[in-house]
């Protein structure tokens, strides 16, 4: 019997259990464009993944982890490396810069434009923090809590 081929890619990570560890990473330049190109990136890998349940909450945190990794933590020159994680418990979005500074979480006034980054980050994201890495730099997360059916919204784990 002839096989038929087809155009059609077959998606083995439906066939994994959501239990099974996924991870996955991209460089970006330091450009303008690089937080929405990294936004879609993660967007795409966790759509991919079938991980949709917190998916806008997911994009709004990888969105201003790699603006602020843009503005202030990576130098001219230097890549930005952004990571996908799943694991049993949790989903993970790591972004790597080239400054050893740690952010810091500001009050910003009102009239401000800037600086609502991690507050955003913090009231989004299950938990959030900075961790050391080998070489120059350093990696800021966000973390999103897995319940039996998915990833909870933070109502449901408050």
């Amino acid at each position: 019997m002839a096989s038929k081929l087809t155009d059609e890619v077959p998606d083995a990570s439906q066939d994994l259990p959501p239990t099974t560890e996924r991870h996955r990473t991209a460089l970006f330049p330091r450009r303008r464009t690089t937080p929405r190109i990294a936004r879609g990136f993660v967007v795409a890998t966790l759509a991919e993944w079938g991980e949709t349940s917190r998916l806008d909450d997911m994009r709004l945190c990888a969105s201003e982890l790699v603006t602020n990794a843009v503005l202030h933590g990576t130098p001219a020159g230097r890549l930005i490396l952004v990571r996908v994680d799943s694991f049993a418990d949790h989903l993970l979005i790591e972004v790597h810069d080239a400054s050893d500074e740690a952010p810091a979480q500001r009050a910003p006034e009102e009239s401000d434009v800037g600086g609502r980054g991690l507050l955003i980050v913090s009231a989004t994201a299950d938990s959030w923090g900075v961790r050391e890495r080998t070489g120059p730099g350093k990696c800021v997360w966000a973390a999103f809590i897995r319940t039996g059916s998915g990833v909870a919204s933070r109502k449901d784990t408050a």
